[in-house]
């Protein structure tokens, strides 16, 4: 399954029709169908407003479910839905995605939306097992994959 399938399939787990869906981050109805289509990418702005309204950003980029359950999947007890479950820290994932893509451009080097939203994946997965992740700690980690 690649990334325009997980888009749709997503897309019609939330309920929304293209349109709709489109509208939430700004973009028409044709670029929502170019997505689903695989004949063009998102970017991470479009990600980012999708995720507020509740779109699994970690499963459409790679295919992994980011253990965030939604009311649909709650069908057990209120204290075995919380444990264990691992939400992803979408403030962190916004920094990361924000500022990969300036360093990114500030390198001199263009990243399509699928290769920014992966290296932000990759960075997201190493930096959540940082016990402190503070803007210079990043800085140095995004400076790394730029350069590799």
């Amino acid at each position: 399954m690649n990334l325009a399938t997980r888009l749709k399939a997503e897309r019609e787990r939330l309920g929304f029709s293209q349109t709709d869906f489109a509208a939430l981050a700004g973009a028409s109805k044709h670029s929502q169908i170019n997505w689903e289509k695989g004949a063009a990418a998102p970017n991470a702005t479009v990600l980012a407003a999708w995720a507020a309204h509740g779109m699994d950003v970690l499963y459409v980029v790679t295919g992994q479910r980011s253990n965030r359950q939604t009311s649909a999947d709650m069908t057990e007890s209120a204290d075995s839905v919380t444990a264990g479950i691992a939400e992803i820290d979408e403030e962190l994932m916004r920094r990361i995605v924000t500022m990969l893509a300036k360093s990114a451009k500030d390198a001199g080097r263009r990243w399509d939306s699928e290769r920014l939203m992966l290296a932000a994946v990759d960075v997201y997965k190493f930096l959540t097992k940082e016990p402190m992740v503070d803007d210079d700690k990043l800085e140095r980690v995004l400076k790394l994959v730029i350069n590799r």
